[in-house]
């Protein structure tokens, strides 16, 4: 039997079908249909292999059926056939509730931040942390799930992997990972020492033996190349490791370093990356990347596209934003739909931050982000131009106003969650509109105080449409004073708008043809990035 999903013409996953290998796909089997827009249908088999999982999931939202993989489905519709008659429904839907399933030994293992008491009925506006819960496999539903494994109240639940006598939890406790191994015959958990002192990215590997003792795990750093590692988690040590570093970079020249920034609200974290020989008082040329969106977290792992400018003698800072996830979903919630603005002034908390310590200045501050990174780092040009001398924005969310209001968009259903519904309510309208970069472009020319700006775009991507970063240059050209010559002797004098397309091209420079190189079209982005921003900040001409 072979399961699959189906797409819709808006490129959502609403559909679920069994085909039988060596049958005609005309006879293959309606499992479950989603009509919900703003729901992404995926299945999976749990990894002992008695279940099949059926996950339909919002941002921030999701509804789970299992039923075992012997199930034989009917054709659906049918009076009597509906998706609850076929397969076991473990907890309706509730907005702001996810969970996430597998099972094991006759329970199910659950990842979840439901609420301890139970509702179901109302949106969850509050950040709940994630727990590790079971139930049985004869009575899954919610109203019987017990704890099975807590972390302390500063841990928070970054991924699960199940075994037959282990559970390994990765987590992170006050932003920095750890993973603990939960003996399922003893109920003990301990900790693996990780790489690198723990200044790292763990995510773990593909791990498909259920009845395994080792797990494997990924490592990252800024300065070290992506590494695997093999534990025995019965002794905790490492039995195998597939690790190298970058060629003429020592890990040892480099330092990185944490900074807590106050802002408006809240202090930012941000991560510093530089080698040890450059002094901040010295003013070197700086690099901000940010994100802040969808709970995803900006993560110190290594970057191919940095290392250039790292041993030009760059720091590079990464500014853990609001809207991202590295402090738990309350940080989260904190950046997203009416605090999105919160992601803004986070990032300019932490230019301000570096500049008021004396360790760049904004003849060398540059800031750098993608897709919705790029909104926040073009609101922040708005609101702040006189604190960069450069921004170079890869497939930028600039006009998210428009977008929001297309609903033929692919992906404007779904994303309601992270940034409001403006059709239909007009304070998510206000709010998106205060800050969208689009709708609030001034002539940063006039105050003599505009950064030089690149600008990309690709004419296939499904994401951010090129109409969006193409609509902001022009404006910026118009509005922002970027087509006017400038007889001042100011920092404007020098600032450009470069806006480069390849409409062959998608979000993650892809193309649509089997003969492409996607390291081709990353090696070409990147490199005129770097030269672009090396040019602008006139960094010092060492060799790449």
């Amino acid at each position: 039997m072979l399961y699959y999903t189906v797409l819709n013409d808006k490129l959502r996953a609403h559909k679920v079908l069994r085909h039988r290998i060596g049958q005609s796909q005309e006879s293959d089997v309606e499992v479950y249909v989603e009509n919900d827009h703003e729901c992404f249908v995926d299945i999976t088999r749990s990894k002992d292999k008695q279940f099949h999982i059926i996950n339909s999931s919002t941002l921030d939202s999701s509804e789970v059926r299992v039923f075992p993989t012997n199930c034989v489905h009917k054709q659906m519709p049918s009076p009597d056939i509906t998706p609850e008659t076929q397969s076991q429904l473990l907890r309706p839907r509730q907005r702001g509730v996810e969970y996430f399933v597998d099972h094991h030994n006759g329970e199910f293992v659950i990842l979840t931040n439901s609420p301890k008491d139970g509702s179901t009925n109302v949106p969850i506006k509050n950040s709940i942390p994630f727990r590790l819960m079971r139930a049985s496999s004869t009575s899954p539903q919610f109203d019987s799930w017990t704890e099975l494994l807590r972390v302390g109240e500063d841990e928070r639940i970054e991924d699960v992997e199940i075994f037959r006598n282990y559970i390994m939890v990765s987590i992170k406790r006050h932003g920095r990972p750890a993973v603990i191994i939960h003996n399922r015959t003893s109920e003990t958990n301990e900790e693996i020492k990780l790489p690198y002192g723990g200044e790292c990215v763990v995510r773990p590997e593909p791990n498909p033996q259920f009845d395994s003792s080792t797990v494997r795990l990924g490592f990252s750093s800024p300065i070290h190349l992506d590494s695997v590692v093999e534990y025995d988690m019965s002794t905790l040590q490492p039995s195998q490791s597939w690790a190298s570093t970058p060629l003429q970079i020592n890990p040892c020249d480099y330092v990185i370093r944490h900074e807590l920034v106050p802002g408006k609200g809240a202090q930012i974290p941000m991560t510093l990356i530089h080698q040890k020989s450059v002094l901040l008082s010295k003013t070197p040329p700086t690099l901000i990347r940010v994100y802040g969106a969808y709970g995803v977290s900006l993560e110190p792992e290594f970057r191919l596209e940095d290392i250039p400018l790292l041993r030009r003698g760059w720091i590079i800072a990464l500014a853990h934003v609001r809207g991202g996830g590295e402090l738990g979903r309350e940080w989260y919630v904190g950046g997203k739909g009416h605090n999105k603005i919160n992601s803004v002034n986070d990032l300019l908390s932490c230019a301000q931050f570096l500049l008021e310590k004396g360790w760049t200045t904004p003849e060398k501050l540059a800031v750098t982000g993608v897709s919705a990174g790029g909104l926040t780092a073009a609101a922040a040009l708005n609101s702040a131009p006189e604190y960069f001398r450069a921004a170079s924005l890869h497939v930028p969310f600039v006009d998210p106003l428009s977008a929001m209001l297309c609903p033929d968009l692919p992906l404007t259903g779904a994303e309601t969650a992270e940034w409001g519904n403006p059709i239909s309510s007009v304070a998510d309208y206000t709010a998106i509109q205060k800050y969208s970069p689009y709708d609030n472009i001034g002539n940063m020319m006039a105050t003599g105080l505009a950064p030089s700006i690149l600008v990309t775009a690709g004419g296939q991507d499904q994401r951010v449409s090129v109409w969006q970063p193409a609509k902001w240059v022009a404006r910026l050209r118009d509005r922002g004073g970027y087509s006017k010559n400038v007889s001042t002797n100011s920092k404007a004098t020098l600032a450009r708008v470069l806006f480069v397309t390849r409409m062959e091209e998608g979000h993650f420079h892809s193309k649509e043809s089997s003969s492409y190189d996607e390291s081709d079209g990353f090696v070409r982005a990147h490199s005129l990035r770097n030269a672009f921003l090396t040019r602008e900040l006139s960094a010092p001409q060492n060799t790449f």
